[in-house]
């Protein structure tokens, strides 16, 4: 169903008009932003007048006037002078010359007592003038969610600001940055997987991993490095990206080298480090060559790293998962000719878990991945269903990822790759 929200063809437009309904179905909603965007109170006493794509006392022009004549996208104001014009931005940054027409048209109107709100993805770089205050699409994400608010009017914005960034992605208008920020994974029964939802909290949570410079500093993790030049489909049972390892760069990255893969699937979300196939003899031979017993002390070293997890989680899942598979061409989806998936306490089952003891997996997994005479991919991680898991569905969720990968660094260490 379109949203009532949708009645320009912009998508900038798109997102001040729903911003200007919510403001001004709320006006408590609507002095709270002021507030929040300039840091000052608008007057208490006067009655607040909001206005889209035209200028006070004119009629809303059409949908490419406003560009032509250099007007804002909404403005706020008062009959005695005061003013708050708003500009939306979103693939491109607005221009010191945009801003000084804006402020200029003001002090033509008679709004001596003016001042722009530029909202925006990202925040310039250096000082901005007077009167001029920056604000990011997520930072206002983030301040809503936040607030205590007494109409749904602001809630209504929050879900039409994450419906926004799906179409944008989707259509690939946003290239850079987030509207909106991580707050977890909310798939269940009441709210069922979704593709293309998938793939936008996807994005957030990468965005948000990137930051972590522990990952570059224990695992060597190349964060600035981008991982899948283009996450497509609409249909797939899970959408997944990863985190480069060192400074290996194009296809080497996921098809030669280990890397650190997230996916979000329908049942649920799997962070592993991921050895590929195609990995390079040298490093395969160091993993195999530690032997069925160097390879089982690996991962009980794994899995005493991952007990952090597990307490913070009962319902995280460690595992070890060899998947054989084969392609029809080298663009279609790979089909799957085996997979052999074992929580990793059932080879080194202390009776502390309800997890029984089956060890041979163990001798199974080593064997097949040392004598492997196909295409077979090895992943060890930490799995997050959503039926079981506590921390999945938390904006903190990022934390228990962070944690996942550091615990799968014996892996790596293995292979001596940190």
């Amino acid at each position: 169903m379109r949203s009532p929200f949708d009645q320009y063809q912009h998508h900038e437009n798109r997102l001040t008009h729903a911003l200007a309904c919510c403001l001004a179905e709320d006006r408590q909603f609507m002095r709270a932003f002021l507030r929040w965007a300039t840091g000052e109170a608008p007057p208490k006493t006067a009655d607040l007048r909001i206005v889209e794509q035209s200028l006070p006392g004119e009629p809303e022009a059409e949908e490419e006037e406003p560009e032509k004549r250099g007007l804002p996208d909404a403005w706020i104001y008062t009959d005695e002078g005061w003013s708050l014009l708003v500009e939306s931005k979103v693939a491109a940054p607005i221009s010191q010359n945009q801003i000084r027409r804006h402020l200029e048209t003001a002090d033509r109107r008679g709004f001596p007592d003016r001042r722009l709100l530029v909202l925006s993805v990202s925040l310039p770089h250096g000082q901005t003038r007077p009167g001029v205050h920056h604000r990011t699409w997520k930072d206002l994400y983030r301040w809503v969610l936040s607030g205590e608010w007494k109409t749904d009017w602001p809630r209504m914005l929050v879900v039409y600001m994450e419906a926004a960034e799906d179409r944008m992605l989707t259509d690939g208008y946003l290239k850079e940055g987030t509207l909106t920020t991580f707050t977890g994974i909310p798939f269940d029964e009441d709210t069922p997987y979704s593709y293309r939802e998938a793939k936008r909290l996807l994005k957030l949570l990468m965005d948000e991993l990137r930051t972590r410079t522990t990952l570059a500093e224990r695992l060597g993790a190349n964060l600035p490095a981008l991982g899948r030049k283009a996450i497509t489909g609409t249909g797939a049972n899970s959408v997944w990206d990863f985190l480069r390892l060192g400074e290996v760069e194009g296809d080497a990255a996921f098809t030669k080298h280990p890397h650190l893969t997230l996916s979000v699937g329908r049942d649920r979300v799997l962070v592993q480090i991921t050895v590929p196939n195609g990995m390079d003899g040298g490093l395969r031979k160091g993993l195999v060559g530690l032997g069925p017993d160097g390879f089982n002390d690996m991962l009980a070293k794994v899995l005493q790293a991952a007990s952090a997890v597990l307490a913070k989680d009962t319902g995280a899942v460690p595992y070890l998962m060899l998947l054989q598979r084969h392609y029809l061409t080298q663009r279609s989806e790979p089909i799957t000719d085996a997979t052999l998936e074992f929580d990793l306490r059932t080879a080194f089952a202390d009776g502390a878990s309800d997890v029984k003891a089956q060890p041979e997996w163990l001798g199974m997994a080593f064997h097949s991945f040392a004598n492997r005479r196909s295409n077979l991919q090895l992943s060890i991680g930490i799995s997050f269903p959503y039926r079981r898991s506590v921390t999945v569905g938390d904006a903190k969720f990022a934390d228990m990822v962070e944690r996942s990968w550091l615990a799968c660094g014996p892996l790596l260490k293995a292979m001596n790759l940190n």
